[in-house]
């Protein structure tokens, strides 16, 4: 039985996300984020999917936690996500977190976003957030009968030139739901992960509680 979950991430707007979904596990889960291992590598995001770059941190890190005798039914839980425009065929996607290139930051990220839509004559387009977690033991024995547990969530939304609200992180204020009424960088923390793409992936994993470990 997983006791202890790693959250393979230095995002801590992620860990903290997750750690609060993670409170609804129907058994008791000790969930820590990266910062408890200042050593732990950089994982390369070389896949071209989000499932594929989860399952590659996630098996990274393991395989770095088992190197360092953590229990083998310590569990850790990968996260790759971001925003697919249609007005850019997808893009950014996979590459969200460094759509501007090296050193991208959020202000980064989102300016080359306003960037590309204005390129096209657009002040808006229909968009999606993505995300896939993937979860996999430390010492790899089967979660379900996989070694490696992959859950999706997807959250549609309209990105849009103008931006507002000061909450989330990413591309949040420039994300509008309700017919134009917010944006995501608006909502409360709650309310984001009842309707996330992230929540949606983490409703799925936990409905598969305990794995059959």
């Amino acid at each position: 039985m997983i006791q202890r979950i790693v959250v393979a991430s230095g995002n801590r707007h992620k860990v903290k996300e997750l750690a609060a979904m993670l409170a609804g596990a129907p058994t008791a889960v000790e969930v820590v984020g990266l910062d408890r291992y200042p050593e732990a590598p950089e994982i390369d995001e070389t896949a071209t999917t989000f499932e594929g770059n989860a399952g590659l941190k996630a098996r990274g890190i393991a395989d770095y936690l088992a190197g360092r005798g953590e229990p083998g039914d310590t569990a850790v839980l990968a996260d790759d996500s971001g925003v697919c425009v249609e007005a850019l065929d997808g893009a950014p996607g996979v590459y969200s977190a460094r759509f501007s290139g090296e050193g991208a930051t959020d202000e980064t990220n989102n300016a080359k976003l306003v960037q590309s839509l204005e390129a096209l004559g657009l002040r808006g387009s229909p968009a999606y957030y993505a995300c896939v977690l993937a979860l996999c033991r430390v010492d790899g024995a089967p979660l379900g009968g996989s070694a490696m547990a992959t859950f999706e969530g997807r959250w549609h939304v309209e990105v849009r030139t103008e931006r507002r609200g000061v909450g989330g992180f990413g591309y949040d204020p420039h994300a509008w739901v309700d017919d134009g009424a917010q944006t995501v960088a608006e909502l409360t923390a709650d309310a984001k992960a009842q309707r996330s793409h992230r929540g949606a992936a983490l409703r799925a994993l936990l409905a598969s509680w305990p794995f059959g470990t």
